[in-house]
């Protein structure tokens, strides 16, 4: 019987999974999705989560580092901060299959499709058996199961939006060379657009809008960037949302990452919570299997707080990238003139690289 059971093989399952495999906990990792998925997700780590994935032994290779942020509107350009240590961005699912080298005992392809909690230990459903263990790690995604059939409810947070995003080749975009490396967001009248540069001399455009589906088109109207015919064909359209589980830890079930909070992906802090969670459960966790009953609890008040700055800080970064009316649009430009220079600016790039959390 392995001592710890992990229901998802994704970043944050997988780092858990790798950190207590380290530490010589026995653990079995289970996946439903037979094979890593390639489709757009996270692509930016921040330092903290750097600094978890060095210690792990991952080299990221090809990561491109990002260490400058510009806000603009048009043509001007009304701040910037600086990243140090810098941000890496790279595509979620090559993160993923590094990550995967270093972990023993993933089964793919394998849901977990119900939790037994009992006083002495768990009891984990699977296609064709089941498997015993210590403690349950839901690490299950946003739509956990695992999370619903303990009845866990969750609360809904403020920031909610509709968003169109694409990754395209900087060879499409007629001003690509002008763009240079910096992460750029636009503050127009009518929404934000934010473009963060990828390896292979990509980039990740992302606009808010409440309707529509041309992001080209959006990009032109707002940045004056041309992104090329082509990339409406790869667009994909998302809703970012934010819920907060009003429990982590119940019985021998822990919940972990996107499972137990859902963070709108507008400033990057998802996967990234998720990742610093991560890093602090595991060795909580050595400490619960050696008797501590306060490790759990004390890693979930902690690690709650830290969710929570998360959370309101995205909220945050939502609001200001909404569309704002033409009168009101020089006081808005005003007030990001102010957020991005001195004396708040390098504060607001320590929340922007998670460094406080």
């Amino acid at each position: 019987m392995p001592d710890v059971v992990i229901a998802g093989a994704g970043p944050v399952g997988a780092v858990v999974a790798a950190l207590l495999q380290r530490s010589g906990v026995d653990v079995a990792v289970y996946e439903r999705r037979d094979a890593i998925s390639s489709r757009p997700r996270a692509v930016g780590t921040h330092p903290p989560a750097v600094a978890v994935l060095r210690d792990l032994g991952l080299e990221l290779p090809g990561a491109r580092v990002i260490s400058r942020g510009e806000a603009r509107d048009g043509d001007s350009i009304l701040g910037s901060l600086e990243f140090d240590p810098p941000v890496l961005t790279q595509p979620q699912h090559l993160l993923q299959a590094e990550l995967d080298a270093h972990l023993r005992h993933v089964r793919r392809g394998t849901p977990v499709l119900s939790v037994d909690d009992g006083a002495r230990s768990a009891r984990v459903h699977l296609p064709g058996g089941s498997v015993g263990a210590q403690l349950v790690i839901a690490a299950d995604g946003v739509d956990s199961s695992i999370r619903a059939a303990l009845g866990i409810r969750r609360q809904r947070w403020p920031g909610h939006a509709r968003y169109l995003m694409a990754d395209i080749d900087d060879g499409h975009v007629d001003t690509a060379a002008a763009l240079g490396d910096a992460a750029l967001l636009w503050f127009a009248r009518g929404g934000v657009v934010e473009s963060f540069p990828l390896p292979g001399s990509r980039r990740r455009w992302v606009a808010r809008t409440a309707k529509g589906t041309s992001l080209s088109r959006i990009v032109a109207e707002r940045t004056g960037v041309r992104l090329g015919s082509d990339a409406d064909q790869v667009t994909t359209t998302f809703t970012a949302q934010q819920h907060l589980a009003r429990r982590w830890v119940s019985g021998r079930v822990i919940l972990l990452g996107d499972a137990a909070h859902e963070v709108s992906p507008i400033g990057g802090q998802g996967m990234n919570l998720g990742i610093l969670d991560a890093a602090a459960l595991a060795p909580r966790i050595v400490d619960a299997l050696n008797g501590d009953a306060d490790a759990l609890p004390g890693w979930e008040r902690a690690r709650r707080r830290s969710a929570q700055r998360a959370m309101a800080q995205a909220a945050f970064n939502m609001a200001v990238g909404t569309s704002a009316p033409r009168p009101l649009h020089p006081i808005k430009r005003g007030g990001i003139r102010a957020l991005a220079h001195r004396p708040i600016a390098p504060h607001l790039s320590r929340a922007f690289t998670m460094t406080t959390l």
